[in-house]
């Protein structure tokens, strides 16, 4: 039972801020994010034991970075990875350390918890062996090996229902699996390029991006094999602004709402994507930070490149909210909560919102609203350095974020019930 001003507050009705029943697109114990709430999060906790002290390379001394971040289900566990092939167990209630791991051999990337306690999938970074991990933190012990891609995975993503999972990588493959069995159980084979995939909230259906194509793809899970049954261009007409022809941003991640109502496309440029999720129509641009394909001294270069991206970009648990990290080390909220009366957000510019009429406008000839952060938080700036990973708890209100070093974040007063009840 939780103790009553300890730690960060659960996301539950009993929160002042929440009042679900107005809400129907809300799931119950879930708090409604305000501007106001976002706005007095801080860093309440900082690891700068998250990474290991820079190392010594023929060029120079090399800074590590917390590159990857999940929390488990019930919200009470993160774990932090980074580039020097460290894993890291916490205590997210207490903002404590539990345990360190390694993977030296193969590195780590794209931690994902799976539905069993203290068990987590993760990809590699090193090496000729591009399987996904099945890893124990239990007993520090691998359980099983997916092997299959035959080049970078890019991204991992657990079914929300069940043990299943997809995983997509520059194989230009995506595979489907499950926790049980080492063979996957289904395969998308060559979708153009580089590609990363997502779960539905269902677990029904599971997205695809290529950027090689600037295409998204929708696929059953219980016909993987088949044809996707909807696919659609990414048509940004705003880059024509850019360059000619415009540039071809790289997508890094894809995220669906928990509300299943929309699918969210991560860039390594200045824009992110925000599509509904039944028709891919494009709903807005999320723009304002500053995207992770620049360098260390904060340059783009004339094509877009993948940069640090990958893991900087998430949804809230109440679909309302898209968090970012930046280059300059921002963390930055969008607002996607529809207008007062509707169930969801629309392109009211276009045709009043209807996008299922009989004959609903082309939209790859029209510009996508733009949409400028509502909350911007800038912690201390102590040696954070850019933001390359960013997860909301699914259950607290709490948020880590990686760079240089992991900080915890929460919103003052949850961080003052915190100091007083556990002495952080």
């Amino acid at each position: 039972m939780d103790t009553p001003g300890a730690g960060p507050s659960r996301q539950s009705s009993s929160n002042p801020v929440a009042n679900n029943k107005l809400d129907p697109n809300v799931k119950p114990g879930t708090v409604l994010l305000t501007s106001d709430l976002l706005s007095s999060f801080q860093p309440a906790k900082r690891f700068k034991d998250a990474v290991l002290e820079p190392t010594s390379t023929p060029s120079g001394p090399k800074t590590h970075s917390v590159t990857t971040l999940t929390f488990d289900d019930t919200g009470d566990r993160l774990i932090s990875a980074g580039d020097d092939n460290q894993f890291i167990l916490w205590d997210a209630r207490k903002g404590k350390k539990i345990k360190s791991f390694y993977s030296k051999k193969y590195g780590i990337d794209h931690v994902r918890s799976t539905h069993k306690t203290g068990t987590i999938l993760h990809a590699s970074t090193q090496g000729g062996d591009h399987a996904v991990r099945y890893h124990s933190t239990h007993d520090n012990a691998y359980l099983a090996y997916f092997k299959g891609h035959t080049a970078r995975v890019r991204s991992i993503d657990m079914s929300p229902a069940d043990d299943s999972f997809v995983t997509a990588g520059d194989d230009g493959t995506v595979r489907l699996w499950d926790l049980r069995a080492n063979a996957c159980k289904g395969l998308v084979n060559d979708v153009g390029g580089s590609a990363i995939a997502a779960m539905d909230n269902t677990g029904v259906v599971f997205a695809v991006a290529c950027s090689d194509t600037q295409t998204i793809m929708m696929y059953a899970t219980k016909t993987a094999d088949v044809h996707p049954f909807i696919h659609q261009g990414l048509v940004d007409i705003a880059l024509e602004d850019i360059s000619t022809p415009p540039p071809k941003p790289i997508f890094t991640s894809l995220h669906f709402s928990n509300n299943g109502q929309y699918l969210l496309v991560g860039t390594s440029s200045d824009v992110h994507y925000v599509l509904d999720a039944i028709y891919l129509t494009p709903l807005r641009r999320l723009v304002g930070h500053s995207g992770l394909e620049r360098d260390a001294q904060g340059n783009k270069g004339v094509e877009p490149r993948r940069g640090i991206s990958g893991e900087e970009l998430c949804w809230t648990a109440d679909s309302n909210w898209v968090i970012s990290g930046s280059a300059n080390g921002e963390v930055v909220a969008w607002d996607l909560r529809p207008e007062p009366g509707q169930s969801q957000l629309t392109r009211a510019d276009v045709a009043g919102g209807n996008w299922h009429s009989a004959n609903p406008p082309d939209w790859t000839t029209l510009r996508i609203p733009d949409l400028k952060p509502t909350v911007v938080l800038h912690g201390d700036g102590a040696g954070s350095g850019p933001t390359r990973a960013v997860k909301f708890n699914p259950r607290y209100n709490l948020m880590a974020v990686g760079g240089h070093d992991l900080t915890l974040w929460m919103p003052i007063k949850d961080e003052e019930a915190r100091l007083a009840a556990e002495g952080w």
